[in-house]
């Protein structure tokens, strides 16, 4: 009787002999090559992606050191124009009114946000330069430079407070309390006469450390130029180097 379709099998030859092992073995192995392939595919996808990850993490790192380079050369170049402002400030009002703001007159003189309060306070006109406070209709014109450009603070309880004065406090009878401060918001020092024995008048920015020397005495010779005195604003001061 031959085989029909479908005819159950006559021997175990027809269902374990080689052929169907070597079929049977194609298949199985066949999986493998995929499954290997598939968890390459996994494997590659994760480094991939911790590739992006630390690229992503150089770029934000450049970025923020990029931005902060900028913010402080920005800072830089306004302490810098600050400065040259209110020399050029100064220089009018001695041409106008006689001379400098005197520091040397205040009974806290050594104290510089006392100095700063004074400089304010003439360059706006609530005093004259030996400290007299000037009446609201003899008041002049400010010789503060637009002051828009420039910061105000003033000190609370040990803590430096950012302020903004109205028009009618800039034309009030009283003196307000408040300095000029640069970009890192310290007050601007200003002393005349200077207490080294240089001519003129003393006035700069410590820059961003907040620090600088102090020269309370008439200097002989130039002194040392200290490591906080590099970022000074101008670079010069405040030995005349």
């Amino acid at each position: 009787m031959g085989k029909g379709f479908g005819a159950p099998p006559q021997n175990e030859a027809d269902t374990f002999g080689p052929e169907h092992d070597f079929v049977d073995k194609l298949e199985v192995w066949g999986k493998i090559p995929v499954l290997m392939r598939t968890r390459n595919r996994s494997g590659f996808t994760l480094i991939e992606l911790l590739i992006v990850i630390v690229i992503i993490g150089i770029l934000v790192s450049m970025s923020i050191a990029g931005f902060g380079w900028w913010a402080e050369t920005q800072d830089k170049k306004t302490a810098q124009s600050q400065v040259e402002a209110l020399q050029l400030a100064l220089e009018q009002y001695k041409s106008e009114l006689g001379g400098f703001p005197k520091t040397d007159l205040l009974a806290n003189s050594d104290d510089e946000e006392a100095r700063a309060i004074f400089l304010f306070r003439c360059l706006t006109g609530f005093l004259d330069r030996f400290g007299e406070d000037v009446d609201v209709d003899r008041r002049g014109k400010s010789f503060l430079p637009n002051k828009d450009n420039f910061v105000l603070g003033s000190r609370e309880e040990g803590d430096l407070r950012l302020v903004t004065l109205s028009l009618e406090q800039m034309r009030g009878a009283q003196a307000p309390e408040v300095f000029l401060v640069d970009p890192w918001n310290n007050p601007y020092v200003y002393e005349f006469p200077r207490r080294d024995g240089h001519k003129g008048f003393l006035l700069f920015s410590k820059g961003p450390d907040g620090q600088a020397s102090e020269f309370d005495s008439e200097l002989t010779q130039t002194p040392k130029k200290e490591d906080m005195d590099i970022d000074n604003f101008p670079p010069s001061e405040p030995g005349k180097w």
